[in-house]
């Protein structure tokens, strides 16, 4: 090996030509490209050379809610970070903000973001969300999700009871909907029929009792605790 290989690398690892001087980002919500350029631990003016993708990679994975990382150096100057992040679909309501993404595992973030417009899953507060329960109940909530598309109503809410089931609730009206354990398309095809015949407005309250096989019964809204009816955890 030539003994002066180590000077002649020290000299182009720190000569300004390999000083980086774009950080290209492509993150997605909710992460912003400040976050992570925080969090890579990377800067403008360090050395081309000086970066491992590698231990960038690593570093930006410990973060919770980064699904896949992909970090490449373009010489002389630039760098590039491709971050691929959970996709966020409801708010586990928690003493700490938790999130459910799309494969039904539950996670926070390093940083809130009330501005997330998710409805919110309640009824596992108690409940360990590790736990073979918790596991079941969220695996649950994701074919609602989608299958309540069908009605047209964001939702703000679903509610899950070891006992009776899903209750949902709507963002734009005031009513519970009971799904028990029934939660076929076809389920949800006649909520919806249902739904569309309904009165909407100030004060037209019901509950849509759905847990019947080729029935939907509809009553006027009581907050009482017989079948899981109950106030949203949101107000309407």
């Amino acid at each position: 090996m030539w003994r002066g290989w180590p000077v002649c690398q020290q000299y182009v690892s720190s000569h300004p030509y390999f000083a980086v001087t774009d950080i290209a980002i492509e993150a997605e919500a909710p992460f912003s490209p400040e976050d992570i350029l925080t969090w890579s631990g990377l800067s403008r003016g360090m050395s081309v050379w000086a970066i491992d993708p590698g231990q960038v990679e690593a570093r930006l994975l410990t973060v919770s809610g980064i699904r896949a990382v992909q970090v490449q150096r373009e010489f002389p100057q630039r760098v590039v970070i491709h971050v691929q992040t959970r996709r966020l679909l409801a708010v586990i309501a928690r003493p700490t903000v938790t999130y459910l993404d799309d494969r039904g595992e539950a996670f926070t973030l390093p940083n809130q973001h009330p501005e997330l417009d998710l409805p919110y899953v309640t009824g596992l507060t108690e409940v360990a969300l590790d736990s073979v329960t918790a596991r079941a109940a969220l695996i649950g909530v994701l074919p609602l999700l989608p299958l309540a598309t069908v009605w047209a109503e964001p939702l703000s809410e679903i509610h899950w009871d070891q006992q009776y089931g899903y209750t949902l609730f709507l963002v734009r009206r005031h009513l519970t909907i009971q799904l028990g354990w029934e939660t076929a398309p076809e389920k949800f095809a006649q909520v919806g029929m249902v739904l569309a015949r309904l009165p909407v407005g100030a004060g037209a309250s019901a509950v849509v009792d759905a847990r019947f096989v080729n029935q939907v019964v509809v009553r006027p809204y009581l907050d009482d605790q017989g079948g899981g009816t109950r106030a949203p955890v949101r107000s309407l």
